[in-house]
């Protein structure tokens, strides 16, 4: 569990702010809607089935600043419908957080048709649809913020992950392009690549290539959740405001550019 050892001045500093974080009931999901939470955030927290994690968030906050939000994000239509509910709830959304997708992982030769559409519709299909809708807001938004949780797979090449690499590399590509329109508004896109983390996806991979990354890993320990949350916090601040189309890859050293 994250220490925060933050003043109180700083633990206010997301106070006002609106967020829609998809994926809160997952892994690195959880452990960010507890740092927003701490640090005075409203938010939505979107999930798609499992609600005993957003229980227990809404557990750690006023009840008027956490909003549970279910809904599925696989058509335009269903994300629609949960951007609308945000906005609802929220009063208007200044930033989207996406911690969402799967994972099929295979030799290229065991993957097929389900395995692509799959991986590619829960990986980069909501994130497109999101953007959309957030930007629909256009000026009503101040100092607005699209965060997408990525991974170092969509950065460098590793074995048997070829699909969730093509996914999160296209929602690279997709928030580098997006920084450039939302740039007008006074917005900022930005992505974070963590290392394989603990818990999540880590868990259904191969143990050979959790072995492999591990022994080329320069920092000798697993990333956790918890060495995530601290740079999307940061992201979602009016200080964070001339970063943006940039990868933060947060890797223990295991790339470096």
């Amino acid at each position: 569990m994250f220490t925060f050892l933050h003043t109180r001045k700083q633990q206010g500093k997301l106070a006002g702010r609106r967020v829609l974080l998809t994926g809160a009931s997952g892994n690195i999901g959880q452990a960010i809607a507890r740092r927003l939470i701490h640090e005075g955030a409203t938010i939505a927290l979107h999930y798609h089935s499992n609600v005993e994690p957003i229980n227990q968030l809404c557990k750690l906050a006023a009840r008027q600043q956490v909003f549970p939000l279910q809904g599925s994000l696989h058509t335009g239509q269903q994300a629609r419908q949960v951007f609308t509910q945000a906005q609802k709830k929220l009063g208007g959304v200044d930033v989207l957080i996406n911690c969402i997708g799967t994972s099929r992982d295979n030799s290229v030769l065991l993957l097929n048709d389900e395995d692509a559409e799959i991986t590619l519709q829960s990986n980069l299909a909501p994130v497109v649809y999101l953007s959309e809708y957030m930007l629909e807001q256009g000026t009503d938004i101040e100092h607005g913020r699209i965060i997408n949780i990525t991974s170092i797979t969509g950065l460098v090449g590793q074995p048997m992950r070829s699909l969730y690499g093509a996914a999160k590399g296209a929602v690279i590509a997709f928030t580098k392009s997006i920084a450039r329109d939302v740039a007008e508004l006074g917005w900022t896109a930005n992505c974070i690549a963590p290392q394989v983390v603990e818990g999540g996806l880590a868990d259904q991979m191969k143990s050979q290539i959790q072995t492999m990354l591990a022994n080329v890993t320069p920092i000798k320990r697993p990333c956790t959740p918890d060495d995530i949350t601290g740079m999307t916090s940061y992201l979602c601040t009016q200080e964070s405001g001339y970063i943006t189309g940039t990868v933060l890859n947060i890797s223990g050293g295991l790339i470096t550019w």
